[in-house]
């Protein structure tokens, strides 16, 4: 199948992830990949395929605080790759000053607090899939 374009998620917790995963998937049309990163590392992987692919990255939801890096480490590589991803952070603590910096110098689309509410996150998703 051909994807139009692709969103990653990425947090450390498998519960998080999949629980995350699970509620995007059932909202996304067939032509659009969800991808799930456990780690920063990997994260920086699939960013690397989607680009060596010539997919079309819209959004990246990372936690803020991953056991290898920092989620704006991932937001930052994938803005190097693909300028206009949207950017999101997911976090249950966070440094808020290291996120009003990153959002100053890149932008962000959105901070999510854990627990999420999945509405919220239906509203950034939704109008990136329009056709």
């Amino acid at each position: 199948m051909s994807y139009n374009k692709s969103i990653l998620i990425v947090d450390d917790e498998f519960i998080i992830l999949e629980s995350l995963r699970i509620q995007i998937s059932r909202i996304l049309p067939e032509d659009v990949l969800l991808e799930a990163a456990s780690s920063g590392e990997e994260a920086i992987q699939l960013i690397d395929e989607f680009y060596q692919e010539n997919k079309n990255l819209v959004l990246v939801i990372s936690d803020f605080n991953l056991d290898d890096s920092k989620g704006t480490d991932v937001l930052k590589y994938a803005v190097g790759k693909f300028s206009n991803v949207e950017k999101v952070i997911l976090s249950g603590q966070s440094n808020a000053e290291l996120i009003e910096q990153f959002k100053n110098e890149y932008g962000l689309t959105a901070i999510i607090n854990k627990p999420w509410d999945f509405g919220e996150i239906q509203d950034i998703i939704l109008p990136l899939i329009k056709p």
